[in-house]
């Protein structure tokens, strides 16, 4: 880079530097000044510039086109969505970065704008509206992905993301089996959570009601006439907190299980192929590892 292109880029960097870290006009001048001519200033120079690029063609191509169409959060989307969107899209080659269809992108913003606190949603939205911005894989982004994830809530998909990362995962339900050789169904829907650190069962309390959820939503699809052949893949039912709880209750003669299946849709396996991060970003941590 020639002094004078430095000096642009410098000028460019301190505008930038103004607004984010707040330093005086002095102390900034002084720094550019001795900094200037640099091969680290250059490289330094070289990457700031890249970076607001890459923010402004955000900006441009995502907030600006749909923003007035939606009430959003000013806050939000001109400063922190276009940083989240940059380190999304960085890996994606000018010739494949499109403006995602609005059928995407405004209920994903829509449902950004009243989720953007919820990092698990926001997560999705955002990684969905990355699916939609590279040609290679926009046709994955399917319009009704949106009102899916608004539909979900912030801890469940911890869980629906370790479901639907398997074709199939073994279920099971508990029944109370009467002498007649009818039954009553105690709990449905009982999979094998637990911590992805400890390996300790993780409470499922709320799974049941989740995965009607998710069957409703045509994310899955759940039986109990067909299941697993081998036997190994139910083991872990009766080491489970909630039969051990039903058999201290019913007695172990009268509590039998029934083994199912849950299995991904083929809407199921592209949601999760549309919400999951881009190739070469990490995400954001989840405060909850699950595993299945």
């Amino acid at each position: 880079m020639t002094g004078p292109e430095i000096a642009a880029v410098g000028k460019a960097i301190e505008v930038v530097g103004q607004k984010a870290l707040g330093q005086d006009e002095k102390t900034r001048d002084e720094l550019l000044s001795a900094a200037q001519g640099t091969p680290e200033f250059q490289a330094a120079a070289r990457t700031a510039a890249a970076r607001i690029a890459v923010k402004e063609r955000i900006k441009l191509r995502l907030y600006q086109p749909f923003a007035r169409m939606i009430g959003v959060s000013k806050a939000y989307f001109e400063d922190v969505f276009p940083e989240e969107m940059a380190a999304r899209t960085a890996n994606i080659p000018d010739e494949h970065m499109v403006t995602p269809p609005a059928s995407v992108a405004v209920p994903a913003m829509q449902g950004l704008s009243y989720t953007f606190e919820e990092v698990n949603l926001r997560e999705l939205y955002l990684n969905l509206l990355t699916t939609a911005t590279d040609d290679r894989r926009s046709d994955s982004a399917h319009p009704a992905f949106s009102e899916v994830i608004k539909q979900l809530s912030a801890r469940e998909t911890v869980f629906l993301n370790a479901v639907l990362s398997k074709s199939n995962v073994p279920a099971a339900r508990l029944d109370d089996q009467a002498d007649n050789g009818g039954y009553r169904v105690m709990l449905s829907h009982l999979l094998n959570f637990r911590d992805a650190e400890t390996g300790a069962p993780i409470d499922t309390s709320h799974v049941p009601v989740w995965i009607d959820n998710w069957e409703r939503l045509g994310l899955v699809e759940v039986s109990y006439q067909a299941h697993l052949t081998e036997e190994r893949h139910y083991e872990w039912v009766t080491r489970r907190p909630e039969y051990l709880m039903f058999s201290r209750v019913l007695g172990v003669r009268t509590l039998k299980h029934t083994k199912g299946i849950v299995s991904r849709t083929a809407f199921g396996e592209r949601f999760i192929r549309a919400v999951s991060p881009p190739a070469g970003f990490v995400g954001v941590p989840q405060d909850e590892k699950v595993t299945i």
